[in-house]
């Protein structure tokens, strides 16, 4: 009998228990539900967000091609103003002095006035193949070329014309085992020749110019040009590769020399950088991707 007491006593026991086990049960099912349901309003509150940044997003990309649109109107705008201004100087000269020949109020200085509206027309010509050569430039021809010959060849046309500045002094400093690179030949002798005008330019009293080829760390291959001229200021830095930008003196250049070089690499997977520093000089690199980095991009 006792024995039969203890069997309902434990059974009872269970019956507890496993009350108490449904009543856990029920307690975590109504908590997953609330989790749940709480899961739900915060993904519902969160793709919410989304859609608002999306949106966002858009509203900020439309108002940045609306900024890119004003800044190219606008960058057109001193385009044409810094062109009507280079055409229009030596324009009033060529009126001002063919109009005095033409009232014979300068017969004692006819041939002056003759030479000087040449120099002029020919200012105007010089200006207008600069900008066709900016707004034309042809697509470039490429070949695997060593660059120290480049820079040669370059020199040979250089030499010349570098007579006409004082007392420069040029020299070639060429680097070792350089590989090829894949260029169109007359577009980097063509932004060379800028830049080192540019060089020569800066240095109205002369001094030492020196150009040099070299390579960085088995990547680009450089020909650099450095001057000891004034440096640039730091102002200017930001526009120098702008058309039409110019620190020179009233007819000493057009401001499109390093604005057309800057395209000319650029059209040949190349590209300029400058380093100077106020009254000691600059130097300007015309960097070139390698044949190795070209083959190894390649496979």
């Amino acid at each position: 009998m006792n024995e039969l007491e203890q069997y309902k006593r434990r059974i009872k026991e269970l019956e507890s228990d496993l009350e108490d086990a449904k009543s856990l049960s029920a307690a975590r099912e109504r908590l997953l539900i609330a989790n749940i349901s709480e899961l739900n309003d915060v993904f519902g509150a969160l793709r919410e967000k989304i859609k608002e940044i999306k949106e966002r997003d858009e509203r900020i990309r439309s108002f940045d091609e609306i900024l890119t649109r004003a800044n190219r109107l606008s960058s057109l705008g001193e385009l044409a103003a810094s062109i009507a201004h280079e055409i229009k100087n030596p324009l009033i000269s060529i009126q001002g002095f063919a109009g005095l020949i033409y009232r014979g109020k300068a017969k004692a200085n006819t041939e002056k006035f003759a030479r000087l509206i040449e120099k002029e027309a020919e200012r105007l010509s010089n200006v207008l193949a600069r900008l066709l050569d900016f707004s034309r430039m042809s697509e470039p021809k490429k070949e695997y070329l060593d660059v120290n010959t480049i820079v040669e060849d370059t020199v040979l046309f250089l030499e010349h014309h570098l007579t006409r500045f004082r007392k420069i002094e040029l020299t070639v400093e060429k680097g070792r085992d350089l590989p090829s690179v894949l260029v169109d030949e007359v577009h980097v002798q063509q932004a060379l020749i800028n830049v080192v005008m540019n060089a020569a330019q800066s240095m109205p009293e002369g001094g030492p110019l020196i150009i040099r080829t070299g390579q960085d760390h088995g990547e680009e291959v450089w020909i650099s040009v450095t001057d000891r001229g004034m440096g640039i200021q730091e102002e200017h830095m930001a526009k120098i590769f702008e058309p039409f930008f110019t620190t020179k003196e009233k007819g000493e250049g057009t401001g499109l020399g390093l604005s057309l070089s800057k395209r000319l690499m650029e059209a040949n997977q190349g590209r300029i950088d400058v380093i100077t520093r106020l009254g000691e000089g600059s130097t300007f690199r015309l960097l070139l991707p390698s044949s190795t980095t070209i083959s190894t991009e390649g496979t």
